[in-house]
Formats: structure tokens, sequence, C-alpha cells
């Protein structure tokens, strides 16, 4: 909390708090200081909302502190305890030139570092600058994802032993490690590390459960490619639809649209967020610009029940995905049958691509079988795509008796 190095990087494994102390830290200098203009950022400006936002106002609730917000710039401001103005504002890197306008920064928290190219480290890098009243300070919170972050780790670990906590190898920067046993929050702890206990596969293992550097091997989906949509004009494709993976408390739920063009498919995040109810699942893909819900949407079949709240809540295109023994090898090998584009800007999907890999056996010759872990993007993509091409023969009238096919 009273570091003031230059950079200070919180690394290390999920769900050990570093997110939740990083605006801690930042609304602890605001209330104490004042006079700041942090800048907060995701990667794409939209992933704040689902995440940093929330997590900031959360905490202002938490201490009962009056603030101002404007949603359209989201900007938040409140003074210190002396009554000195502070603005907290939430970005991302959709449009660059935006950011080169911005002055006066007194602070930068970069969330999902390995987000970032070490491009955008450099110019964001240099807007931090100019006299302040107290010392200026980028945050990074992320897990050490060699194949996403080999940029950071070259430049700020090198020589840097594992679960090390102390002066990085880059002049005036701190880095910290923690994993999900530094939670000081009990009953999350104990959720958490029942989730990262599971992760078998040695590298993810690494990354999640111990928080150290590794690289994944064995993607399933190299040929990937990212970029934005051929068009804008819904009726140049010719098909668009839904997938969706419902999640709850720890796991999110994932809703991703998917355009055809004859046999390629683009993939578009829509909803990553967890701790929501059906309603407000409904909620946000009705209040969804690029959403038509009479479109199908196919959803994990093993929750009837949540796919029959989402019709009564007029997602009138919702039905169960196809499932069945070997389902997930053959939506995957179905779905290799195509080719397939992330819309840039989905960021948990990309994110997911980069750790969704086959199984392994003890001589780690691959298993027709994908690793149980950070693949709900990818589910419902899966659940989509094969149910939909494939799969559904006769339409969903809503209130199921399981699955028809």
């Amino acid at each position: 909390m009273e570091n003031e190095a230059r950079y200070l990087w919180l690394y290390g494994g999920g769900g050990s708090g570093k997110s939740e102390f990083a605006a801690r830290k930042i609304f602890t200098r605001c209330k104490l200081e004042g006079g700041h203009r942090f800048l907060v950022m995701r990667k794409v400006r939209a992933r704040c909302r689902e995440s940093v936002i929330e997590v900031m106002r959360d905490i202002m609730a938490e201490e009962r502190m009056e603030y101002r917000w404007n949603d359209t710039n989201r900007i938040l401001r409140f003074p210190s305890i002396f009554g000195v103005a502070n603005q907290i504002m939430f970005d991302g890197l959709d449009d660059p030139l935006k950011i080169k306008s911005i002055k006066g920064i007194t602070g930068l928290w970069l969330e999902e570092f390995t987000e970032f190219t070490k491009k955008d480290f450099i110019q964001l890098d240099y807007r931090l600058r100019g006299k302040t009243a107290s010392y200026k300070q980028i945050i990074g919170t992320f897990n050490p994802d060699e194949a996403a972050g080999a940029w950071i780790k070259e430049m700020f670990f090198e020589n840097v032993p594992d679960d090390f906590t102390g002066p990085g190898s880059w002049k005036d920067s701190f880095v910290h490690h923690s994993t999900i046993m530094d939670n000081p929050i009990k009953s999350e702890r104990d959720e958490y590390t029942a989730i990262l206990d599971q992760y078998k596969d040695p590298a993810l293992r690494a990354i999640y459960r111990l928080g150290q550097w590794a690289a994944m091997k064995g993607l399933i989906f190299p040929e990937w490619k990212i970029d934005p949509l051929p068009s804008k004009d819904l009726d140049w494709y010719d098909d668009i639809w839904l997938g969706g993976d419902f999640g709850y408390t720890i796991n999110p739920t994932a809703v991703v649209q998917i355009y055809r063009k004859a046999r390629q498919l683009w993939f578009e995040e829509i909803i990553y967020m967890p701790g929501l109810t059906n309603q407000q699942i409904a909620n946000l893909l009705k209040s969804d610009s690029r959403v038509n819900v009479k479109n199908p949407s196919y959803w994990d079949s093993a929750e009837p029940k949540s796919i029959d709240e989402l019709y009564v809540e007029e997602i009138k295109g919702a039905k169960p995905a196809l499932k069945g023994p070997d389902s997930v090898a053959a939506g995957i090998q179905f779905l290799k049958g195509y080719d397939c584009t992330i819309v840039d800007g989905s960021t948990n999907i990309i994110s997911e691509k980069k750790t969704y890999r086959w199984m392994e056996d003890k001589g780690g010759v691959p298993l027709n079988q994908p690793i149980k872990a950070k693949d709900h993007a990818m589910d419902a993509i899966r659940y989509g795509v094969h149910s939909h091409l494939f799969g559904h023969s006769k339409p969903y009238f809503g209130f199921s008796d399981g699955p028809m096919y």
C-alpha cells in the first residue's frame, strides 16, 4: 500500500485479490491525498464495466463515500477527507487517439495487463508525466501467462525467481506475488481453491493456482484469427445467432454472437460476467443494440429451468444446446471445418483461446478431450455452432421436457 515505485506489478494466481487491492489503493490515495486524476483501463473500454467499475463502486458503497458518476464519460468524482476533488476515469484503448488527448493523469491502473502490448504500455507510460503533488505510479494486475505477456516477463521479470516479491529487473519497478491462499476472505478462498485445485494441467496449475510464469502448449484452435467484423450491415451475413454458457458465483455467464458468411464464422463477445441472474442476462441481451433476441440462442441443456426463464423473459430464440456422448470432441471437430475469426475487442474469447488446450496422458500425448478450465466462452461458441449448424431439426417452444433431438 505504501510502495511508491513508478511501476507496481501485482501478479499471481486466480482469486488472490490483486484487482480488489489495486482499487483500494487508488481509493485510499484519493481519500487521503486528494487532487488525483487516475486513469483505470482495460484493453477494451466495454470490459471496464464488467470488472473495475463495479469493484470501485462497491468500495465506495462499503466506505459510505458520496460520489458523482458520469455514465457517458465513465468518470467517478469524489472529494478527499480535506475536500480536495478527485477523478477516476475508466477507459480502454479502442480509440488510441482519444487517450493521447487526456492530460494531467496522476496514476494508472492497467487491469489484465497481459491484454496490452508493449507498444500500448510505452504510449501509456509516456502519458504519465509532468509535475504532480504526490508520486506517480502505474499499477498492473495480471496472471503470469507467458504466451500472453512474454514482453512483460522479459522487461520486468528477467532473472526474477518464482513467487518473488521485491524490486523488479526494470528501474523503479516493484513486483508483488500472491495466490488464492493470500485472499483474506475465507469463503472466497475456499470456493476458488476448490476450482483451482481441479487444474491438473501443469501450465494451467502454474499460472492460476501457483501464480508462476508458464506457457501454454498444444492449443486446440491456434488457427483462429482476430479481426474486426468485415461488415456492420447485418444483412451482409447469411445467418446470425447466439451461444450461451451459464455461470453464477465464480464462473462467468458467457454469451457469444456468431455471424456466418458461407463457411466463414465470426465470434463476438456479448456477455462475460459472473453473478448474473437469468433475468439480468435477459435484460443485458434485450438492451444490447447488437442483439436480436428473436434470433436462435443455444444454451447448456443441463440447465433447462434457466433456458425456460430466459424464454419467459422474452429471449424467444432460447433453446437447449445439442449434447450427448462425445459431443465436446464432436463440436470441436465440427468447428475445425470452418474458417473462424474472433471479433477484435472480444478480450475474454481471445484470452480463452490462448489457454484452450487438449488434455495429455502421462507420456505427454494429447487426448481427444479439452482441459476443463477457462472455457466458458469456448463452450458458448461450441454450443452455438454445433447446435445451430448440425443439431436442431425442429423448433423449440420453451418449457422443455428434455433434449429436443
